[in-house]
């Protein structure tokens, strides 16, 4: 099977959640594909199980997806106990509306509807809440019913060594997802594919891994690439939530100057919301490629291909090769050196590079910085 062949079987499998016999059974796809040797590494994580969900109003059933990792039985008025609320413009401000809300004396749940679209947001454990396919009235009787548990489960990445060297350039994209999930992140996983056909003889002056991530979704971002082995990395560049036609270079500032190499919409401080954080925060340069233009469609039923991700798949390939090239020839000391560099910049004299960044809102800062 060729990378398309794998993301549309992984796509008939529907919604895989983190930990998940799904996120398993393509991890096996994937594996089953390669023609190299593939190492699996374990994880410890947390599958989420919804035994049964209902959602319904005025006694009849609505189709509704339940907010990630609400349970529980709610019986109320709509635009009373029951909280009725429109999606609001950034998935991350679902989170902290939802707590908000819980926190109010009466409130038994919160139905949020998003233009016919289903989502999964990930919220805290407490009462059971969800997206609506259909508008709610107010007055309307609601009663929701949620028999979900997150439970420990065993999972793995998949690392697949390209070229062995003394220190390694990683490639990495996780493959559990929610609901429909294409973007976000099987389209990640198919361009690897297809990167790892086109380098059978790499020939490059320092190693290579591709790593297929388990549970970057879940109740704590990055499961599996925390678990993964990093001590041999040269730099780790992760591929996430990839949407036509531009990408937002979400890096280490060491690594800014290879943005020029891509179709551009920003350059950022590093975001920690993907799997090349739990690299960063070892000490190593890191980068994730992503595009919040896919934002009306991020964790939703519509993240479906489009007519133009085959143009994008092949420019991304085409993108990556060259920035695998630049790296290759670049030591650590000087990357090093550039990252001090613009620590200082900010105000900040580092040591070391180690837990040097800290989370900052939706990008980092360094630690210490004002």
């Amino acid at each position: 099977m060729n990378g398309k062949e794998v993301v549309e079987r992984a796509l008939s499998l529907g919604e895989a959640v983190h930990g998940s016999e799904k996120e398993k059974a393509i991890l096996k796809l994937i594996e089953e594909s390669l023609d190299r040797e593939v190492k699996r590494v374990p994880v410890r994580t947390k599958v989420w199980e919804v035994k049964e969900f209902h959602v319904r109003v005025n006694g009849r059933e609505v189709e509704a997806s339940l907010l990630p990792y609400t349970q529980g039985y709610a019986e109320g008025v709509a635009g009373k106990d029951v909280v009725l609320l429109d999606m609001p413009s950034h998935p991350f401000e679902v989170k902290p509306l939802y707590e908000g809300l819980m926190n109010r004396e009466g409130v038994k749940a919160a139905l949020i509807y998003d233009s016919g679209k289903l989502r999964r947001i990930a919220v805290s454990v407490g009462k059971p809440s969800a997206f609506v396919r259909e508008r709610v009235r107010e007055g309307d009787k609601v009663d929701v019913e949620a028999d979900a548990y997150l439970k420990d489960a065993e999972s793995y990445n998949l690392e697949v060594t390209v070229q062995e060297g003394e220190s390694y350039i990683v490639l990495g994209a996780h493959v559990d997802h929610w609901l429909s999930g294409y973007h976000d992140n099987l389209f990640s996983v198919e361009i690897l594919l297809d990167l790892l056909d086109q380098l059978k003889r790499p020939n490059l002056k320092r190693g290579l891994k591709v790593v297929f991530f388990s549970s970057e979704e879940g109740p704590r971002c990055c499961t599996g690439s925390f678990q993964h082995p990093k001590e041999d990395t040269h730099v780790m560049i992760s591929l996430d939530a990839l949407f036509p036609s531009r990408v937002v270079f979400s890096a280490t500032p060491d690594l800014w100057r290879y943005s020029e190499l891509f179709s551009l919409k920003r350059v950022e401080m590093t975001t920690p919301f993907s799997d090349h954080f739990a690299f960063v925060t070892e000490g190593h340069p890191g980068v994730v490629l992503y595009n919040d233009d896919l934002i009306p469609y991020y964790h939703s039923d519509a993240d479906l291909p489009n007519e133009t991700d085959e143009a994008f798949k092949r420019e991304m390939t085409a993108s990556l090769l060259r920035f695998v090239k630049a790296l290759e020839s670049v030591s650590r000391v000087e990357l090093d050196e550039s990252f001090f560099r613009f620590a200082e910049s900010r105000g900040v004299k580092l040591k070391e590079r180690r837990g040097a960044l800290v989370p900052y809102g939706l990008v980092t800062k360094f630690r210490g910085e004002r």
